[in-house]
Order: structure tokens, then sequence, then C-alpha cells
């Protein structure tokens, strides 16, 4: 999207009634903008609220930020900042842009830099946390709460309760009396990510957020945590629609054979931890678009092997395997894991895990090895064509069951900056062993989200040799398998 440019008026507007409350005046910033936009379809309107500069401003706006250029007797500087609101209104569409300034109060701030020397903040990035089911839904969550309180703990030790709650889906890092930053705003938690998981806009075939009207966008400064979206759009589009200018992505997969074994056994427990096996069809491909789940994916991991073809007939496997026998015509997804004998279970299981779409049981599950497969394709090629502005970080769940506490650091440099010294080395090294602690406790009571040795390792071996062997199965989880391998290689030099 091009930029527009806005040239404005010097002499600044008065401020509405309640601005002081996103801008402050009893703090002691250097200046603070809110700047309202209205686009119809004949005119654009600018509004500069609250403007304590006075100054010539040029604005230039995009879809999920803007920038501003200040000139005040012949000296310039610049200014970016984020779009903190979309709102749709009949005809007109109305954006809000609130710019917190930093407080002139001489502390030096923490940075650290990228391939080109600059210096960055570590707020200066989004975090952008993915996982699949099986591939560490607890665990993400564990790590979020361990980056919030460790800057709440290093800034606002007094206020803990008051600026973080495991809880809530979202949470502000800002100073609600003074507007300072302190901390990254988190979003996604326990019970729904940031946005939609599994779903996708029939328009750019990014991700969707919540409201249907709104596209999803990261902003920096912001953390979130996401489970399996759908990357079905190219790069180009991924950057105008999705990303905030700096952004660190760091993505939780799982090998495969493992991912697709751990996920039969969680199922198949009694009583099962989730609700949506009793209602699910395994079988179905499509998402309510008309489209197959493979037509998505196929672009980015298509061979010559794996094709529509091939996913036609993994679909075919699992509709013989699902209710075809006249005793289990009416059966559900679970009875099915209960009564067919291991193999089958595990075929079936695994059929849903590969080509379902998610549509039969609203998107809670379905397709995410296929959909892990694509996205580690996309964040590449991400990667490469946003080399100084897209930092990517793969993580595994066997490297967590190895060693919580290494894997824990590293996340946790890779979020602040290995050489921070702020959230100092001591600080990260307590949080990971403390990480270390719960996830010993949680294998020790037997969590039902940790299926990691709770079946005889022999039967486990068996239906993994099996697996690697099945013609219908075995050439997707190798091809993903490979793809595993090779994210986590690259990822070795990332912190």
């Amino acid at each position: 999207m091009n930029d527009i440019k806005i040239k404005t008026p010097s002499s600044p507007v008065n401020a509405r009634s309640g601005s002081s409350r996103l801008c402050p005046t009893n703090s002691s910033k250097l200046f603070c903008i809110i700047l309202i936009v209205t686009i119809s379809s004949t005119r654009l309107l600018v509004s500069i609220l609250n403007n304590k500069l006075g100054h010539d401003l040029e604005i230039y706006l995009r879809k999920s930020s803007a920038r501003i250029n200040i000139t005040n007797d012949g000296n310039e500087a610049q200014l970016d900042f984020e779009v903190v609101g979309f709102e749709t209104i009949a005809n007109n569409a109305h954006f809000l842009f609130v710019l917190y300034c930093e407080k002139e109060d001489g502390k030096k701030r923490e940075i650290q830099h990228d391939n080109n020397e600059k210096a960055l903040h570590y707020h200066d990035y989004a975090i952008f946390i993915v996982m699949y089911h099986k591939t560490g839904f607890v665990l993400t969550r564990l790590l979020k709460s361990a980056v919030s309180q460790l800057e709440i703990e290093t800034h606002r030790p007094d206020e803990k309760n008051e600026y973080y709650d495991m809880k809530k889906h979202t949470n502000y890092g800002v100073d609600t009396k003074t507007g300072e930053r302190f901390a990254f705003d988190t979003i996604g938690g326990w019970s729904k990510s940031a946005f939609l998981p599994r779903r996708h806009s029939k328009v750019t075939q990014c991700p969707r957020s919540y409201l249907s009207a709104v596209p999803f966008q990261i902003k920096t400064a912001q953390l979130y945590l996401q489970e399996s979206p759908d990357f079905f759009c190219d790069v180009k589009e991924i950057e105008t629609s999705i990303l905030a200018r700096k952004a660190k992505i760091i993505h939780f997969v799982r090998n495969p054979f493992d991912m697709v074994l751990s996920n039969y056994l969680y199922h198949s427990q009694k009583p099962t931890p989730e609700k949506w096996v009793h209602k699910d069809d395994p079988c179905h491909a499509m998402y309510d678009d008309g489209k197959t789940l493979a037509s998505n994916v196929l672009p980015s991991i298509g061979t010559d092997e794996i094709n529509e073809e091939y996913f036609s007939n993994i679909t075919m496997m699992c509709k013989s395997l699902f209710q075809s026998k006249p005793s289990m015509r009416n059966a559900t997804f679970y009875e099915h894991l209960l009564e067919l004998d291991s193999w089958d279970g595990l075929r079936l299981a695994t059929a849903q895990m590969i080509a379902a779409s998610g549509d039969a049981n609203n998107y809670l599950a379905g397709g995410d090895v296929a959909r892990m497969a694509n996205n580690i394709v996309k964040f590449k090629e991400l990667r490469r064509y946003m080399p100084s502005d897209v930092e990517v970080l793969t993580l595994s769940t066997e490297e967590f069951i190895k060693s919580a506490a290494n894997s824990t650091m590293k996340f946790l440099d890779f979020v602040f900056g290995a050489n921070n010294t702020i959230i100092s080395r001591e600080k990260r090294w307590e949080a990971a062993l403390s990480q270390q602690k719960g996830f010993d406790k949680m294998k020790k009571s037997s969590s039902s989200h940790i299926t990691q040795g709770t079946t005889r390792d022999e039967k486990k071996k068996k239906l993994k040799e099996l697996l690697h062997s099945d013609e219908d199965l075995a050439p997707i989880l190798k091809l993903t398998e490979r793809l595993v391998n090779e994210a986590l290689s690259e990822s070795l030099q990332v912190v």
C-alpha cells in the first residue's frame, strides 16, 4: 500500500474532553499527540489533538503504521507510531492513532543491535509466539507469563497484581499514570489465542481476527500468543497486512511422528481431556469457503509425490475407518479412538491431524501437521524477504523435554536480547530454573497435557515404526520431519 502524505497546519487544535486520559498532561513528557483520521469517498480529514509542538507536521499513513516528520526552524525529526484502533461506520473509516511519547527523565534506554548496528530497544519489536496442537499449549503460556513477570518484577515490583493476570486475554505494559511503557502488552491466553486459529481471510489468505471485518495486525511492543495460524498468503501480503516493522517470531514445533502419536494417546484417554472429539468429523477437509486445507498448503509444501491426489487418498483412508462399519455408523470420533485397535485408531487420528481443515469442530483442531509444515516454509520465506526486520527462532517440544531450563533461557535471550543488562542474565536464568521446576512437577503429576512417558515405550516404538512404513501417512510426515529439522538447525545460531 502506498503512503498517503498529509500536510497539517502548524497551529494546534484543542484536545477533546477526555483526551488527557490517553495523553496525561501532568507527566513530564516532551509532547503527546492524538491523531484522528476520517476517510470517506470524497475527503480525507485530519485532526491533531493536544499537539504541544505547534510545528509543521507531515504525516504518512499506512495500513498498520504511520510516520510523522516534524519541522521546526529548519530542523527535522522523524517519528514512527502505530494504528491502535480501527472501526468501520457506514461508509466511513475512522482511524484512531495514539502516540505515547518518552518521558524526558534522563534515563538511559537499554539497547540491542540489529545487523545494521542500529540501536533498538527490545520493545521496538513485536513478539509473535506460534504453537500447534501437541507442540506446547501449556508451555507457551507459561513462557509468556515468565516474560511479563520478569519485566514487572524489574520495573514495577510493588504493582505486580495490578499489571498482570495470567487468566486475562490481554494485559497492558504501560503505566496508567505516566503513559510510560515498562513491559510488553500481551495478547492471547489460556482461553483463546491472539486471533482466530485455523482461519484466514478469503480476500488476503492471511490470518483473520475475531472480528471478520477487521484485519489482524501485529504491532511493536506487543507479545502475541497464537495457536495454529493460517499463513496461506504470500510474504508481500504478510508484510503489508500483518507484520509490524520489527518482529521476532518464536515457532514451537515438534517431530511430526511424535506429534501425531502424542495426539492419539492424548485424545484416547479416559475420560478424554477435550470435548470436541465427541462432535468432530475427522475426515472433513473443507473450509467454509469450499476449499480444502490441501489446496492452501500445497503451494508451499507440494512435491511430485505430495499433491492433491495424495491428500485425497488420506481422506479416503480416513473415511474407510470412520463410521464405515454397521456397528459404528453413529459412533463419535472419540468412540472410534477407543474401539478401534491401536494402529487403526492412530491412523484415523493422524489423518485428522494432517488433512482436516477444522471446520467440523469449529476450528478447535485438525490439519496441524500440514499447517506447521506450511508455516515453517512461510516463516523462512519471510525471513529472506525481510532480513533486517524479521527474526525467527524455532524451538521444539523435544528440546524442552530434554532441558526446560536451557530451552527457556534460549527463549528469553531471543525475546530480551542476550546482552540485555536490565533484564539481566541472572534474572533470566532464575526464571529458566523456575520453568524447569514447574515442568518437572507437571511430569511427576501426570498431567493430561503431558503424554510423554505415560504409555509403555515398546508399544510407542512399534506404532512409530508402523507410521514410518505406512504408504498413506509416511510421505507427509517425513517431509514435515525434514522441514522441522532444517528449521531447528538454522535456529542454532539465532540467539
